[in-house]
């Protein structure tokens, strides 16, 4: 007798937590091929270059790619290959206010640090800086 209350109350244990659960998961929004991650971290991603132009001059067409990737909650990779060249890789490391979505990225690139603040907004960021007479912009977008 015992066995079956047992097994009563541990149904009704896990009816219950089904239904907190299912209770508290519309606050989330999860895609269907969702993760732990998309969940607690969904900006950790790989965002790649649709647009580098200096001035008039789009850059990209002397790239295969150009993508960042941020790899951890604080690590990133700025990866690129130029167009009949290799791969370069460069670290640096970053930092989200997830109130505000200001990403704020430090990597070295030529020797120099380089730091940037840029909102992230719907998977999406875009860097602008003056050099020289022209602005450069890259728009870099989640894939």
């Amino acid at each position: 007798m015992k066995t079956k209350k047992s097994r009563i109350l541990l149904l009704i244990s896990v009816i219950a937590a089904l239904l907190a659960l299912v209770f508290t998961l519309p606050a989330c929004t999860i895609k269907a091929e969702g993760s732990i991650q998309s969940i607690t971290r969904p900006y950790i991603a790989q965002y790649e270059c649709t647009k580098a132009r200096l001035g008039e001059k789009n850059l990209l067409d002397d790239y295969d790619y150009v993508r960042f990737v941020l790899l951890d909650k604080n690590q990133l990779e700025l990866e690129y290959k130029p167009k009949n060249g290799e791969k370069q890789t460069r670290t640096g490391t970053y930092q989200l206010d997830p109130q505000t979505r200001e990403l704020t990225a430090e990597i070295g690139l030529l020797g120099y640090r380089f730091k940037e603040s840029v909102i992230l907004e719907k998977g999406r960021f875009t860097v602008t800086k003056p050099i020289g007479t022209k602005e450069l912009v890259l728009v870099f977008e989640m894939k």
